[in-house]
């Protein structure tokens, strides 16, 4: 029996984190969910390790690199899934950018589709 793959959802928007645990519902994965960075951090700690982390860029007037690199000092080969809506204080680009020269595997721009999300998490859980 396989074991489930174990994910960080960090997202501020309630109503993502269920949407995306609903997505993946159908999937092996246990998912432990954070609303800000304080809490993705403790999560990290007291959950962890993580065998991906899918993470909102933008909490509140926060930003999840800080985040990522709590993730990467505790191991470098945790693959990050990085999604944002944007915000008014950078575009989307920038966003992406910064995610991309943070380490994140995949940007995904709200709002994105199941099967998006879904192929992005098989690609980044991939051997």
């Amino acid at each position: 029996m396989s074991k489930h793959k174990k994910i960080l959802l960090v997202d501020d928007d309630p109503d993502i984190r269920e949407l995306i645990s609903l997505f993946l519902a159908s999937e092996p994965y246990d998912i432990v969910e954070s609303s800000d960075v304080p809490a993705a951090l403790q999560s990290l700690s007291s959950h962890g390790p993580f065998d991906l982390a899918i993470l909102d860029f933008w909490l509140g007037q926060d930003h999840a690199v800080s985040v990522i690199d709590k993730i990467r000092s505790k191991d470098q080969s945790t693959p990050v899934i990085m999604i944002s809506g944007g915000n008014r204080r950078m575009d989307l680009e920038s966003t992406a950018a910064i995610s991309d020269i943070s380490g994140a595997v995949v940007f995904l721009q709200k709002p994105f589709q199941k099967a998006t999300l879904l192929d992005a998490v098989n690609s980044a859980l991939r051997p």
